[in-house]
């Protein structure tokens, strides 16, 4: 989406402009959680964990520094990690999947502190420093840190409707594009939108009867108290789009213009310009040449460790499906991996035997769109497949398809043959990557999604990855599954 704003401020400032100390009260929260985590570690470190210790290492508890060095400590890294935050634009953001954007730069953010506060305690010869403390907040600062801003933006958007200091917006357009934008802003976006209104787009009907017109649009809008106004119709020629924008900034609206274009694209693109001159170029993907390697080496490490970590649990769904069901415990289903190559999908089994045959007889009773097949009460389930469903239990077996180099830990969904031959040319990005066991699809409403916002949330990941990105994921995931939202 490209977005301009007139020079009247963002639609976001005066829309709320009684709730800018939002930002502040996050970024202060964001020291405090920094140091009570840094805090935390000296008690584990020194306290919990200091007669362990000494019996198995002979590590004399007596060498250590006074609390007060680890205050100052983190503090240090609690300013360094709000210094970062504000540099890659956490506090004024508001992303195109919030909850996994913002989690994968406050990982970036906490990553750099810690080194930073690392070469502090360095530079100032805190000789006795633990490392056991500056492991411990990593994770724990960045996961502590966004639960604090989950909670900000809860209250912040809570606090904006209460008080009607919401950031109005109509959208211009009634069509899919139109009504997907909105539902996101509504339901998703980190500020508290509120759409007013769907204005008929070019040559669109009007349902409501409003009968809103090229002259009476900014009336409408200002009767309304709308701030922005969202361009979402891609049928529109240019020259009306054209004449949208400069009456927008001439009646001093915000306006954002929601590009189309990209949809007509397979390879991965960003804008550039040359010369004054607006272009979209094509690029290699994030996860071409080189850059897969990292992504490999964290899927081998993190996938011995939840082999190893996880084994007790495997072996209970094993026996657990042979007392229900017995034989087979793994179900083996052909789908297609990077580039439409065949592979082999594990999967613990929860149908009965033979279920595969019996799906064309449920084909009426299919409640997906597209090509995919999803039953909320599929009578092949059975009682253990139902509860180890619920939690995805029944993907772990595809650890085993990560270690063979088949899946990522992280990817799209993998499809099935048939799905794919109903994709589009479109569609086919999504094939450019391993698919993965869990991935933004999984973290984002998994069985509840219809197969365009599958295929969009796919298509976002497939442009945009990082090995933050991948990290935010599989943390989000935990949450995910252990609520099942979204999981039959």
């Amino acid at each position: 989406m490209a977005t301009s704003e007139t020079n009247s401020g963002s639609s976001e400032d005066k829309g709320t402009g009684g709730l800018r100390p939002f930002p502040l009260l996050m970024a202060g929260g964001d020291v405090l959680v920094v140091i009570s985590i840094f805090l935390l570690g000296y008690w584990i470190r020194h306290e919990v964990l200091a007669d362990v210790l000494f019996r198995w290492f002979g590590m004399d508890p007596g060498f250590r520094l006074s609390l007060w060095n680890y205050f100052v400590s983190g503090a240090v890294m609690g300013v360094i990690e709000v210094m970062m935050l504000q540099a890659f634009g956490v506090y004024r953001q508001h992303y195109g999947l919030a909850h996994i954007e913002e989690m994968a730069w406050i990982l970036r953010s906490s990553f750099i502190a810690v080194v930073v506060t690392f070469a502090f305690t360095f530079a100032t010869r805190q000789l006795y420093f633990s490392r056991f403390v500056l492991l411990f907040a990593l994770p724990a600062s960045s996961v502590s840190v966004a639960v604090w801003h989950w909670i900000v933006h809860r209250l912040y958007r809570t606090v904006a409707r209460r008080s009607g200091r919401t950031v109005k917006v109509a959208i211009y357009g009634t069509g899919p594009l139109a009504r997907d934008v909105g539902r996101f802003m509504e339901t998703k976006a980190s500020i508290p939108y509120e759409i007013v209104g769907m204005i008929p787009g070019y040559d669109e009907e009007d349902p409501t009867g409003d009968a809103v017109t090229r002259e009476n649009l900014f009336d409408w809008l200002r009767q309304r108290s709308v701030t922005e106004l969202i361009l979402a119709d891609p049928r529109a020629p240019k020259e009306h789009v054209a004449d949208l924008i400069y009456r927008c900034e001439e009646h001093g609206f915000s306006y954002k213009l929601v590009a189309d274009v990209f949809a007509l694209v397979r390879l991965t693109t960003r804008i550039t310009h040359m010369g004054g001159t607006t272009m979209i170029e094509s690029v290699p993907s994030p996860l071409s040449g080189p850059r897969r390697i990292p992504k490999r080496i964290m899927d081998l490490v993190l996938s011995g460790v939840l082999i190893v970590l996880l084994s007790p649990l495997l072996a209970l769904i094993s026996l657990a499906i042979i007392l229900d069901t017995g034989f087979p415990v793994l179900y083996r289903q052909t789908r297609l991996g990077k580039n439409n190559a065949r592979f082999t999908l594990l999967k613990f089994r929860s149908m009965r035997k033979g279920a595969d045959k019996e799906r064309d007889t449920l084909e009426d009773l299919n409640e997906a769109s597209g090509p995919l097949f999803k039953m909320k009460d599929d009578p092949r389930i059975t009682r253990v497949g139902r509860a180890i469903r619920r939690f995805s239990l029944d993907e772990l077996a595809q650890i085993f398809n990560v270690i063979s180099g088949k899946m990522s830990l992280v990817g799209p969904r993998p499809p099935l043959p048939g799905e794919v031959q109903r994709y589009s040319q479109r569609h086919l990005k999504r094939l450019q990557v391993l698919p993965g066991i869990t991935g933004v699809w999984q973290i984002s409403g998994r069985s509840n999604l219809n197969f365009d916002e599958m295929i969009k949330l796919d298509l976002y990941y497939v442009d945009n990855w990082s090995i933050w990105m991948d990290l935010s994921i599989l943390l989000l995931t935990v949450p995910a599954v252990l609520t099942a939202r979204g999981a039959y």
